[in-house]
């Protein structure tokens, strides 16, 4: 099993309760293509290096997982088309 990381930034201007379903829908997708979540941090709000989306803040979530790294498209489908995400980021450590 090879390790990744996954860095996430959701619209500021939501509440908690929409931010923690954010986070929960992530996992739950993590969870269904077999990903074994090994640490999770909510960083908090932070401000931009860039405008994007006319926001100058986002609240950034680091998570660390374990998966065979071959289905990685569905959880890249369900961030692309997700209103709450603005940005993120895949690596592998």
């Amino acid at each position: 099993m090879k390790k990744y990381e996954l860095m996430f930034i959701i619209n500021p201007k939501l509440e908690e309760e929409e931010r923690d379903s954010t986070i929960v829908m992530v996992e739950d997708v993590l969870k269904k293509i077999k990903a074994t979540v090994i640490e999770k941090e909510i960083l908090g709000l932070k401000k931009l290096a860039y405008e994007i989306d006319k926001h100058k803040t986002g609240f950034y979530v680091l998570m660390k997982f374990q998966n065979d790294g071959q289905s990685f498209s569905e959880l890249e489908t369900k961030l692309n088309l997700s209103e709450t995400v603005i940005r993120y980021l895949i690596v592998k450590i």
